[in-house]
């Protein structure tokens, strides 16, 4: 196989005060699952892509602040896809209109919310359907930013939301290849699936003094038409 440049995990380290996604089961909107794309099916080793347009990233306020950053080619996503690589890894990809690594001010937050379906008893439920949800985290805290309890750099965690706990806690790892944000996961932490959906976005945080929140901007998203999926989400 084509060797494929990828961050590594080099520090596992809970961080207690980092970016906090910790949202309740009952703020996610399981009503748009049908439109999330079936991306991995483990039996076929698929590979399924979301493709988005250029140049559509725009801030989305969250929050109030009087900070507002400016939008930066890194924030634009182009497309996102998953594939199965070796050892059972899956691997997350996504293609930027810049190179995130130069980011240097605020924290830029890059998100996998994964739907998976499932008859098991622990689960999200609506109508006749279930799924086990979970986010794949990938912050970028950038070199000038006062998040003061995190180093420079890019982080990554994973997040059960159905049961309302860390997988994988938020664990330091390398730089990004130019132009992409990719990792990849065992697929342990999200619950060993044969199939799973998913939507992406890209966010923003600029208040570096409340951190037990989502980000304060979301910027760009995949599919296109998910702006109101993840403003009910961030509710």
């Amino acid at each position: 196989m084509q060797q494929i440049h990828i961050g590594i995990i080099i520090l596992i380290t809970l961080i207690a005060s980092a970016s906090s996604f910790s949202i309740p089961i009952t703020n996610i909107p399981l009503k748009n699952s049908n439109a999330f794309v079936t991306i991995f099916q483990e039996e076929d080793n698929s590979n399924s892509k979301i493709k988005d347009a250029k140049d559509d990233a725009k801030l989305v306020p969250l929050y109030k602040t009087i900070r507002v950053p400016q939008v930066q080619n890194y924030h634009d996503i182009l497309s996102a896809e998953v594939n199965k690589i070796n050892d059972n890894k899956i691997l997350f990809t996504m293609e930027l209109a810049g190179d995130a690594n130069i980011n240097e001010n605020y924290e830029t937050v890059y998100l996998w919310l994964i739907y998976i379906p499932t008859t098991n008893d622990n689960v999200a439920s609506t109508g006749d359907k279930e799924f086990q949800i979970y986010t794949l985290i990938i912050p970028n805290f950038g070199a000038n930013s006062n998040f003061r309890n995190n180093e420079a750099g890019w982080y990554l965690a994973v997040f059960n939301n159905t049961n309302n706990v860390y997988t994988l806690p938020l664990a330091k790892i390398s730089d990004m290849p130019k132009n992409k944000v990719q990792v990849f996961i065992d697929p342990i932490f999200i619950g060993n699936p044969s199939n799973f959906n998913y939507t992406v976005s890209s966010m923003i945080r600029v208040n570096d003094t409340f951190l037990d929140k989502p980000p304060d901007y979301f910027v760009d998203f995949a599919p296109d038409d998910f702006t109101s999926f993840w403003k009910e989400w961030f509710r």
